[in-house]
C-alpha cells in the first residue's frame, strides 16, 4: 500500500510542494516525487496526498515554494540519515501543516488524531 499524507496549507499564498519518495528503507536512495499544489484560502488548501508504493513508503524529503512580493521562497529538506528527526516528521505523522512567517515558509508535522492538552473543566 502506498503512503498517504495530509497536506495543509496555512500560508495565505498559492503553495507548491514536492513530496521526495524514498526507495526502500534506505535514505540514500529515492523513488521519484509526488508534485503538489495547494492553493491559499478555503478551496484546496487541504488535499490527501498518495505517494510511493507497497515497497517505497517512506519519504526522503519535502521542497516547499511560493511567490511574494515578486520573489520566490523555498526550501529544500533531505533525510540524509534514517530516524533523524526530519525522518521522524515526515515519516511517524499524517499530517503536515505549512505555515508563512513573512520570512519563511514554516512545516509542522503532528498525526490527525493529535488533541492539544486542556484542562478539565471545573462545571459539573
Amino acid at each position: 500500500m502506498a503512503g498517504m499524507k495530509k497536506l495543509i496549507n496555512r500560508t495565505g499564498k498559492d503553495l507548491k510542494v514536492t513530496l521526495v519518495v524514498r526507495e526502500g528503507d534506505q535514505p540514500n536512495k529515492t523513488a521519484g516525487s509526488v508534485d503538489v499544489d495547494l492553493a491559499a484560502g478555503e478551496e484546496g488548501s487541504v488535499q490527501n496526498v498518495s505517494y510511493g508504493n507497497d515497497v517505497d513508503i517512506y519519504l526522503n524529503g519535502i521542497e516547499t515554494s511560493m511567490i511574494e512580493d515578486g520573489a520566490a521562497i523555498g526550501e529544500r529538506r533531505i533525510v540524509i540519515e534514517r530516524g533523524s528527526e526530519l525522518d521522524n516528521d515526515l515519516n511517524r505523522n499524517d499530517t503536515i501543516e505549512f505555515l508563512y512567517d513573512g520570512k519563511a515558509i514554516l512545516i509542522s508535522a503532528t498525526n490527525s488524531n493529535y488533541r492539544p492538552f486542556s484542562f478539565p473543566s471545573r462545571d459539573k
